[in-house]
């Protein structure tokens, strides 16, 4: 399968790892010339410097040409940035094409969830959510790991598991898009609080109490 991924950090390049391991073509959108550069003549990646990217990859920083073919779409960019970037590949997109957000946050400015940045901006489109739990230098090197995909569409759903799932990677679903949403976008303040317990050698109870709170 054809796939676009628009953002070439850790988490996008991780997942093109990932997928091009798998059997598919990939090809990455990047804003910068000598990361585009770094990507097709050297395998490598600025943000995961000890890993050889696999065949399969390809990077380009026109959004035509990122998109043309593609099944599924992987929106990977910081979150102050997905509108816009949303807004310079909207027109290359078919309607037969499938959104995956996989950046997580509120729209600074709106303080929106992207999920309603995608229904503002791509309102036809067929979109889903990907979240972890899962690091990007983990992923990039095939260790075992879960990934959360939550849509109102059955064929997201069906078709983002079948992409993603392997003996390495355990995919889960649901049609509860808001709550994935709020969960990955909190998520940070908790695993600071789990860092500053460990740091401080605080007793476990307090790092279960975070959970549960979480949880809750």
């Amino acid at each position: 399968m054809k796939i676009a991924v628009i953002g070439s950090g850790s988490w996008g390049i991780a997942l093109s790892i990932y997928l091009a391991k798998q059997g598919n073509t990939i090809k990455v959108w990047s804003f910068d010339e000598q990361e585009k550069n770094k990507i097709n003549e050297e395998k490598k990646c600025i943000f995961l410097p000890k890993i050889e990217l696999p065949e399969g990859i390809f990077c380009t920083n026109s959004y035509e040409e990122a998109l043309q073919d593609t099944e599924i779409i992987l929106h990977v960019t910081p979150s102050k940035f997905v509108r816009n970037t949303i807004k310079g590949y909207q027109e290359f997109v078919k309607p037969d094409q499938i959104l995956l957000m996989c950046s997580k946050g509120f729209e600074p400015e709106t303080n929106l969830t992207l999920n309603e940045v995608i229904e503002e901006e791509l309102p036809q489109i067929k979109y889903g959510i990907l979240s972890g739990p899962s690091h990007a230098e983990e992923v990039a090197i095939g260790i075992p790991t879960a990934l959360v995909v939550a849509s109102k569409s059955d064929e997201v759903i069906k078709k983002t598991s079948n992409v993603f799932k392997s003996k390495l990677l355990r995919m889960y679903h649901t049609k509860d898009v808001k709550g994935v949403e709020l969960r990955r976008s909190t998520q940070k303040h908790y695993c600071l609080l789990c860092r500053c317990c460990d740091r401080f050698e605080f007793w476990r109870q307090y790092i279960c109490y975070a959970c549960h709170q979480r949880i809750s």
